[in-house]
């Protein structure tokens, strides 16, 4: 029930997808996830019938479950006659024939993990075995009933709640590679738990994989900017700004330190960095001013509408259109969800305002660019 509805009998597979989560699917799942207690006939109907089955409630069910035994029966099931059985009014499913169900034998792993007399390496083994069995939201393609959306959300919170667990002591015991790929399933199930998210990079980071953990963040931290319209929190960009820093040993060479810091620089054209980076840069530049002679102007770049940012489509346009334009060595920055931040050298004024127009002829569309408001601001040298 967790990821689909799928009912097997030895090497008989009986799945949803052609069922098109009809009536007689439904009363299947409900009476399964509530096996152990008979049903009365008018909760049912309150759940599955519209007011015009309360004429003649009885004969509606009876042929409901008439056509859930069939529908099984030509599945190939040989149990089918016999899955439902109708009592005091109502209709229980028949525990009296062998039956197991992910959902309780998820509960079932986690109750024992959570006992309190077992070491850490049991408690392990049942939190990932009960990870193992989530593969998505219970019920999936029936969260159009009522009933479904509390389970949904129960259930997620428990394998969420099992995953942190776990990652907790494989981060304690030093199995980064299980924590990344436990990180990765979990992430395609809820890609904005943040406590996942940090999970993942320091799992990365553990592994020497610093660059992929950079990528994971920027490709995340897009994510959140279009679809949720919020910044990361202040820990994981915390977090990020320790990754970017170099590894660095007392005794290297300056040629080997060098070479690291190096090693990446030589990228075709403008640089992106974090809006914190992009704050210490313009600092430094405007402490630098009086000395270089040179000058530098700071663009920001906003979408003025909400519905369009939170769509993401005009950020996701920018973002491809302000690389492509600028020079390398030009800086920019995604400062918000709504907005661009650019720090380019050497210019005018005018040839700022040229940029800005051959950033909005980029776009696709010409509508795309009256939504979009621009300022411009030359960098004032600090004394």
């Amino acid at each position: 029930m967790l990821g689909g509805f799928t009912i097997i009998s030895n090497t008989n597979r009986i799945t949803e997808q052609a069922k098109k989560s009809s009536k007689v699917w439904r009363l299947l799942q409900y009476l399964v996830t509530h096996r152990y207690r008979s049903i009365s006939q008018e909760e049912l109907l309150g759940v599955f019938c519209d007011d015009e089955s309360q004429n003649n409630p009885g004969s509606v069910l009876r042929t409901m479950v008439y056509r859930a035994r069939n529908a099984l029966v030509k599945d190939g099931l040989k149990c089918a006659d016999n899955l439902i059985i109708a009592k005091s009014g109502g209709y229980l499913w028949n525990n009296n024939i062998e039956c197991t169900t992910d959902i309780e034998e998820f509960e079932e792993l986690i109750k024992k993990a959570e006992a309190g007399d077992i070491d850490k390496e049991e408690k392990l083994a049942l939190l990932l075995s009960a990870a193992e069995l989530y593969k998505g939201d219970f019920l999936p393609n029936s969260t159009g009933d009522i009933w479904v959306i509390p389970l949904v959300r129960w259930y997620r919170s428990l394998y969420l709640g099992c995953v942190h667990d776990a990652l907790e002591i494989l981060d304690e015991f030093g199995r980064s590679a299980e924590a990344e790929k436990l990180c990765t399933t979990a992430l395609s199930f809820d890609p904005f738990d943040e406590q996942l998210i940090e999970h993942h990079l320091r799992a990365l980071v553990s592994q020497d994989k610093n660059a992929e953990a950079l990528e994971v963040y920027k490709k995340m931290e897009s994510m959140f900017f279009d679809v949720l319209g919020v910044n990361f929190s202040d820990n994981l960009r915390s977090l990020y700004n320790k990754i970017q820093q170099p590894d660095v040993r007392q005794d290297s060479p300056l040629e080997d330190i060098l070479e690291e810091w190096l090693r990446d620089a030589d990228f075709p054209g403008a640089y992106y960095c974090d809006a914190g980076v992009f704050k210490t840069l313009v600092q430094i530049e405007s402490r630098s001013v009086p000395r270089s002679g040179r000058t530098a102007f700071i663009i920001r770049i906003d979408a003025r509408h909400e519905t369009h940012t939170k769509s993401g489509g005009v950020m996701k346009q920018l973002g491809m259109a302000i690389p492509g334009s600028l020079r390398k060595g030009d800086l920019f920055t995604r400062y918000s969800p709504s907005q661009y931040m650019l720090m380019l050298y050497s210019l005018t004024y005018e040839d700022c305002k040229m940029l800005i127009s051959k950033i909005m002829h980029s776009l696709d569309s010409k509508n795309l660019a009256k939504i979009i408001g621009t300022h411009i601001r030359m960098v004032s040298p600090t004394e």
